[in-house]
This record gives structure tokens, C-alpha cells and sequence, in this order.
């Protein structure tokens, strides 16, 4: 009986990874103006796409490796914008991560409201 709970279980987790990871992140958007794709611009979908339901801006500090000849890592600022797009109860929303002004992620989220 213990092995049998535990095939279950096993069979569950692997059920539900697949399921987040499937949700996650996904290559492009739909919008009514025309698709977008990570390495779009903020212009782009804004265009196509209209304005986000909500969105956040933030600042990153990240570290550079340094090049081959050896040089030093740097510290650079990365603008990091977080805009969710709603697009009604039938269909999913989709939150857009743009770094400097590119989109870098799209994930499809739950249904919109």
C-alpha cells in the first residue's frame, strides 16, 4: 500500500511540473496589432499590444564578466519593466518582463478578468 501511495504521489509531482513548467514562459504574445516576441522593442508593443493593465519599473544592479583579456567585472543598471496584459475573462493574461526597453520574457498566466 505505501508504494502504491508513493507511485502516486511521484506520478502527481511529475504531472504538476510539467504543468508549471508548460505555463510558464512562452515565445510570443497575440495582441489585435500583431504578435510579440522576445527581443521586441517597448515601442513595438505598445503598439500592437496597446497599454498594460498594471505595470512596475525598477532598477537592477548587475555584474559583467570582464572580457577575455582579462579586464575587470564592471556594475551596470538595467531598467526592468513589468507590464500584465489583461485581455478579458476569455482569454489568458500575460506578463511581459523588458530589460532596457526589450522584451526578455513572456509568460502566459491565468485567464483575465
Amino acid at each position: 500500500m505505501k508504494k502504491l501511495v508513493q507511485g502516486w504521489l511521484a506520478l502527481l509531482l511529475v504531472a504538476l511540473t510539467h504543468t508549471a513548467v508548460f505555463a510558464s514562459g512562452t515565445g510570443s504574445m497575440f495582441c489585435k496589432g500583431g504578435i510579440i516576441s522576445t527581443g521586441g522593442t517597448a515601442s513595438e508593443l505598445l503598439a500592437k499590444c496597446g497599454q498594460p493593465a498594471y505595470s512596475t519599473q525598477r532598477e537592477e544592479k548587475r555584474v559583467t564578466d570582464g572580457d577575455t583579456k582579462g579586464t575587470d567585472k564592471t556594475i551596470v543598471t538595467v531598467a526592468v519593466d513589468d507590464w500584465l496584459y489583461n485581455f478579458g475573462p476569455n482569454q489568458f493574461q500575460y506578463r511581459v518582463i523588458l530589460e532596457n526597453g526589450i522584451v526578455v520574457r513572456l509568460e502566459s498566466l491565468d485567464y483575465g478578468y
